[in-house]
């Protein structure tokens, strides 16, 4: 998974985080594979995208598949600390890891940020060991 044109790398935590100046937005893919295989449903699971987060409005889920691992899409507004935001998110569950590709961009720069992130989610694929 690359960078799309006008995206640059930035120090994060997560396993790959991109900024983009103008307009300003951020894309980020990271993987929690450790511990227990996860059970819970992939709803529950995603929730934790919107930990921190107030006032989540307009959230929009549905059933997502990447790379052959079920998913589950999230669109939706809130504000991070004081400052409004749109997020598109992705969360994958398989082989004992949920993964979790998100976008992020101020509410009226989500149209611009959409493209990119569809070509973001495109080149996600899990590496998978030979038989």
């Amino acid at each position: 998974m690359g960078a799309p044109e006008g995206w640059t790398r930035i120090d994060s935590e997560a396993d790959l985080a991109l900024r983009r100046p103008a307009p300003p937005a951020g894309l980020m893919a990271h993987a929690t594979c450790e511990g227990k295989p996860p059970v819970r449903p992939l709803p529950i699971l995603a929730r934790h995208l919107r930990f921190g987060l107030r006032d989540v409005q307009d959230l929009v889920e549905a059933p997502a598949s990447l790379d052959g691992l079920p998913g589950t899409t999230q669109d939706f507004r809130a504000t991070l600390d004081g400052v409004p935001v749109a997020v598109r998110a992705v969360t994958l569950q398989g082989g004992g890891c949920v993964y979790d590709l998100v976008g992020v961009a101020a509410p009226d720069g989500v149209a611009a940020l959409t493209p990119d992130f569809e070509r973001f989610t495109a080149g996600f694929a899990v590496e998978r060991g030979a038989p």
